[in-house]
């Protein structure tokens, strides 16, 4: 599943171990921040709107974790990055993530067990509206 950019919850089978393919690939050591969205459905070709989706990447001892719910964006409010930091869609494509997403890689992990889980926003994480600034 960590090939692709976008998992869908729907998707998923017994057998695909999301979890374990993250943490090994990241055990490998990444040379980039890896990240993939998950919803709950992938998103039709037409669709205008995408459900809410936990945006979530690894980087070796950190990560980052954004939760999208139409137009607003949350990240966790004990977030380190004080800056824009790239990662890399299924460890291809580059994209910035947004200041305060970055996390300890442990709370990565649980937030996707959580989500994987239950559905839903993770509780593991409290989150805070991303507010960027005005240019």
């Amino acid at each position: 599943m960590t090939h692709s950019g976008f998992i869908a919850r729907d998707e998923l089978t017994g057998d695909v171990d999301v979890v374990g393919e993250v943490v090994g690939l990241n055990a490998a050591g990444v040379a980039v921040g890896w990240m993939w969205e998950m919803g709950e459905t992938r998103p039709g070709p037409d669709a205008e709107e995408e459900g809410p989706t936990l945006a979530f990447g690894v980087y070796n001892a950190v990560g980052f974790l954004q939760w999208h719910d139409g137009r607003d964006v949350f990240v966790p409010t004990v977030g380190t990055n004080a800056d824009w930091v790239e990662y890399h869609s299924a460890g291809l494509h580059p994209a910035n993530i947004r200041p305060g997403a970055e996390v300890p890689v442990e709370l990565v992990l649980g937030a996707v067990v959580e989500y994987l889980d239950a559905g839903g926003r993770p509780t593991c994480v409290e989150w805070e509206l991303s507010v960027l600034p005005r240019r």
